[in-house]
């Protein structure tokens, strides 16, 4: 069962040990993480639960990180998001690329820990959606 008092984070990458050591970071920083192999199941958890921020790869098979970025600004539009690729370099969003902020692969992870913090603390649904998933649990 996930701790409601944690942010949650959806991790999405197809590269099994990119979403594993993201996962066990994420989770040592002290966030309540998911992780999905592709932006298919990315979807399939959203339905399910809407986190609190979402990090993406851009280059999947099946659904490709900027279609599950468009996805989840139309049914999610308050989920900060974090697009990651090692295609790119420096910190810049790619201009065709609506997420909040870049992450390139191979820098520094305490640079991304840094922007999830920053992107969580800034965000003011985050507490409002702390309180929602605490009352749904109560209800069930």
């Amino acid at each position: 069962m996930a701790d409601r008092s944690k942010a949650q984070i959806l991790v999405v990458d197809d590269d099994p040990i990119i979403c594993k050591m993201l996962g066990m970071f994420l989770t040592f920083a002290g966030y309540d993480v998911a992780t999905a192999d592709n932006g298919v199941s990315a979807i399939s958890h959203l339905n399910r639960t809407v986190p609190d921020l979402l990090v993406t790869d851009l280059n999947m098979p099946l659904m490709s990180g900027v279609e599950l970025i468009s996805h989840v600004r139309s049914q999610h539009p308050s989920v900060p998001i974090v697009a990651m690729s090692g295609e790119y370099q420096g910190d810049a969003v790619p201009a065709s690329i609506i997420a909040d902020r870049f992450y390139p692969k191979g820098q520094d992870l305490d640079h991304l820990l840094a922007t999830i913090a920053s992107l969580i603390a800034t965000n003011p649904v985050h507490k409002s959606a702390q309180e929602y998933r605490a009352r749904t649990e109560l209800d069930s």
